[in-house]
């Protein structure tokens, strides 16, 4: 890739549509639009309607809307033109035939906004955020992505910088002068320093559990003996009917998945066939498929008939559930109760439990809120909280917070200065992967190749 290169692509999807957008980036882009147009650029940032001509032939290919943007104010920070002409394959295939006759080429995944990084228009995290935005399947997935795309954890990353920063500092002045020994006072306000830092990275780091979700979403599985209401809650989560619900049991003999948003986050919802300790060959397979889903789930809902008497099969059914995540679901509570308290919470353990009604509607919302609770370890999901999505960022974060730890066990050990700088320079270069200010080389291509042509 010559990051030189005046680049083109179409950046909205390919196919039929009233208008298109066509991106155009580089030096040459000027010329260029002067070739295609046959007038001077438009006034930055001015949107102009022109008539695009192919120079070769003299014919119109169509009429657009061109805004052109003088470097560096621009998304790419290079002088850019952004053709807008009516969304016909034909129509877009042709501009794009004269755009690379001119001199421009075709952008390869990622390269405006690659770009846009490498000219310090964005850091290293806004970029990816860009990826994240354009695949968002809710708003609120979108909301947090453009927090990141604005820069927001350049902003919770800098108080842990300005810390690790201090204290290094302090350091490097005691080994330069070596002489002069540090105090105790000295080391224990690079203590304190350190200590603050390593707690703004661990609780960024904590944030990771729920940030994987909203930026990934995750499997919820609804499981439960037969008759139990499992479709019903199925449906009700859903807000739409989607399995039969029946009063014969082993009606649901075969998994049911569906997609869809809860608190904004997108979860595939699963329901399953009845666990029961008989059943026919048919109703086995499926039961042992409900086995293997709750076992793979990210989180699991057990349903009772709480109009009906525990049994053991509840209990053994409970025991056999290992995930973290679970919530236990009382359902048809809209019938009078036949299961004590003292029962729900033996049956429940270490779950929470949730009154429902399936019928009626009623706790649906509530099961809502807990499985979001549940998801970001037994916390109250606050939607205005800084969330650390990427994995990326989580592991760097990790990295540099194993090296305040060392270094901050180097001092108190009495080990000289230089021992606690090697590891505590490591965690500023760890933190400077996250934005792309240090070993950024060998990420680029990697980050960028996930994304679609034209962005």
């Amino acid at each position: 890739m010559d990051i030189t290169d005046t680049i083109c692509a179409l950046s909205t999807p390919p196919g039929r549509s009233g208008i298109a957008f066509v991106r155009l980036s580089g030096a040459d882009c000027p010329a260029v639009l002067r070739q295609i147009t046959g007038k001077a650029p438009p006034e930055p940032r001015k949107a102009c309607l022109r008539r695009l001509r192919d120079p070769r032939s003299g014919e119109e290919i169509d009429e657009a809307v061109v805004t052109f943007f003088k470097a560096p104010h621009s998304y790419t920070g290079e002088n850019l033109a952004e053709i807008s002409p009516h969304g016909n394959p034909s129509i877009i295939a042709a501009l794009l035939d004269v755009l690379c006759h001119l001199g421009a080429r075709l952008a390869l995944p990622g390269e405006f906004t690659m770009r846009a990084f490498l000219r310090g228009r964005i850091d290293l995290a806004g970029a990816e955020a860009v990826r994240d935005i354009i695949e968002a399947r809710t708003l609120y997935q979108a909301r947090v992505a453009g927090r990141q795309r604005g820069g927001a954890l350049a902003k919770e990353l800098q108080p842990v910088k300005d810390r690790l920063i201090e204290a290094i500092v302090n350091l490097e002045s005691a080994v330069e002068f070596a002489e002069e020994d540090l105090t105790t006072a000295s080391r224990e306000a690079i203590f304190d320093l350190l200590g603050g830092a390593a707690q703004r990275a661990e609780k960024l780091i904590n944030s990771f559990r729920k940030g994987r979700f909203v930026r990934e979403g995750f499997t919820l599985a609804i499981v439960g003996p037969p008759n139990a209401g499992k479709s019903s809650v199925f449906n009700a989560l859903l807000g739409r009917d989607r399995s039969i619900v029946t009063d014969i049991p082993g009606t649901t003999r075969d998994l049911v998945s569906e997609d869809a948003a809860i608190g904004g986050i997108p979860v595939r919802l699963e329901d399953t066939a009845g666990l029961r300790a008989d059943g026919g060959e048919i109703e086995k397979l499926g039961m042992e498929r409900s086995r293997r889903a709750a076992a793979d789930a990210d989180a699991v809902l057990l349903v009772v008939d709480a109009s009906r008497n525990l049994s053991e099969e509840e209990y053994g059914l409970r025991r056999q559930l290992t995930s973290p995540a679970g919530i236990v679901i009382f359902n048809k509570s809209d019938l009078p109760a036949r299961v004590t308290e003292e029962e729900k919470q033996a049956l429940s353990g270490s779950w929470p439990h949730v009154h429902t009604s399936a019928k009626t509607g009623h706790g649906i919302d509530e099961a809502r809120n807990v499985i979001l609770k549940q998801i970001s370890g037994g916390e109250e999901p606050d939607r205005d909280d800084f969330l650390i999505t990427n994995l990326r960022h989580c592991q760097a974060l990790e990295k540099a917070l194993t090296g305040m730890e060392r270094g901050a066990g180097a001092l108190k050990n009495g080990m000289s200065e230089e021992f606690a700088l090697f590891d505590l320079r490591k965690a500023l270069d760890a933190l400077g992967e996250i934005t792309g200010e240090t070993n950024t080389e060998n990420l680029l291509d990697e980050i960028f190749s996930r994304f679609c042509i034209g962005k």
